[in-house]
């Protein structure tokens, strides 16, 4: 209202007359809508769509592309709060946090162990994808004693020392790691990363934390190597399908924990959000460009690619995400 414009708010609209209120917007905001092809072409005047969060797919990206329509979202918003996520996540598998709520809360108690723990200092972390959440863990995780080492074709190795991590090929992550840690953005190329074979190629007793996007392990072959012993534990903070469905094995399985896509949240990563999409989609309208350009091709379209002025980090993820589409 302070830029000028009107914010219609579709969740007050009854369901058959939202997708009609946004044709005519100047910028759509969406979390959870699939933005397909055919919402895309009835956007006449739209400039951007805006993903409230961090993630994107769930934007038709080629549609909009083709359509001249930018597409931002909020990368920054919460790297502390995944990277410590993941972190509470692997320290609550290797101490057993689960199990031994559980016995005391049924009103067991037992003085051996009802878990089985190694020690921590000098095993070695692979975190898998080396972006700004895999970067702020590794920050993070410097005095845990901790032998780093990183996976992630698009970084390179000076950068990765830099964070004290030792940048390795993905199967000598997979061979080497005691704890695995997901990073990576959910493309074609990730999906079911953690499959058959990435389990096959792990070391008996991994554990492995996924607070990344829930395709990009395959839930069946994760609970084949959880039942095989492979994987000594698991946990999920995000899911092949969400909700995930009350009678999924994977709320029963006694060696995960899970959390319900929550790792992003905290009051300040809340408010941040709030203020950042509507900050991208003001700015937009008013004749900018987003900070957080997740397709700057369509800038040629425009006639406006020499106006952007990206961070080192939003050209980083431009160029992967090319390469990964060109390698496809």
């Amino acid at each position: 209202e302070q830029a000028g414009g009107r914010l219609v708010d579709t969740d007050a609209l009854p369901a058959g007359d939202r997708i009609a209120a946004i044709e005519d917007a100047d910028a759509v905001i969406v979390r959870w809508l699939n933005v397909t092809p055919e919402i895309i072409r009835r956007l006449r005047r739209c400039r951007i769509i805006v993903r409230y969060g961090v993630g994107y797919d769930n934007v038709a990206y080629e549609a909009a592309t083709a359509a001249g329509i930018m597409i931002g979202h909020c990368p920054h918003y919460c790297l502390d709060e995944v990277a410590t996520h993941a972190f509470a996540l692997l320290l609550g598998c290797v101490r057993g946090v689960a199990p031994t709520h559980a016995l005391l809360s049924g009103g067991g108690w037992n003085q051996n162990p009802v878990f089985r723990a190694d020690r921590m200092a000098g095993r070695a972390l692979g975190i898998l994808g080396l972006g700004n959440i895999g970067s702020a863990l590794a920050r993070k995780l410097g005095g845990w004693g901790l032998r780093l080492l990183a996976h992630d074709p698009f970084v390179a190795p000076e950068r990765a020392a830099a964070l004290g991590a030792n940048l390795v090929d993905l199967d000598t992550l997979l061979r080497e790691s005691d704890y695995i840690s997901l990073h990576v953005p959910l493309l074609p190329e990730t999906h079911h990363l953690m499959g058959e074979r990435a389990f096959a190629l792990m070391k008996p007793g991994v554990i492995l934390v996924n607070t990344a996007r829930g395709p990009v392990v395959d839930a069946a072959a994760l609970l084949a190597a959880l039942d095989s012993g492979k994987v000594a534990a698991a946990a999920l903070d995000v899911f092949e399908r969400e909700p995930l469905a009350a009678d999924s094995p994977l709320r029963r399985h006694p060696r995960l924990l899970l959390s319900n896509h929550a790792a992003w949240y905290s009051e300040d990563a809340q408010a941040e959000l709030h203020r950042s999409v509507a900050e991208e989609a003001v700015r937009v309208c008013a004749g900018g460009l987003p900070v957080a350009l997740a397709n700057p091709e369509v800038l040629h379209a425009l006639g406006r690619f020499d106006e952007w002025k990206p961070t080192w980090n939003a050209r980083w993820r431009w160029m992967r995400a090319a390469a990964l589409k060109n390698r496809s």
